[in-house]
């Protein structure tokens, strides 16, 4: 039995914020503030439909792009 499209959300959400932690090195409140402030949760729920077909890695690689476009660098 596979996860309903909210709770696969909800662990892409997941795994993603604790990629970026670890790829930003910051810590969970450091990267919980960059989350809020760009909408980063949003933006994976905006592209779920691309998002669950490629590797977290790629993703990662999206919401580095999409965080540059707003003006901020890791």
């Amino acid at each position: 039995m596979g996860l309903n499209r909210r709770d696969d959300l909800f662990m892409m959400q997941v795994r993603l914020f604790r990629m970026a932690q670890i790829r930003w090195d910051k810590s969970a409140n450091e990267c919980e503030k960059i989350f809020l402030e760009y909408a980063v949760n949003e933006y994976i729920k905006m592209c779920y439909e691309e998002f669950h077909v490629q590797s977290d890695e790629a993703n990662m690689d999206e919401i580095d792009l999409y965080l540059h476009r707003k003006g901020f660098g890791i």
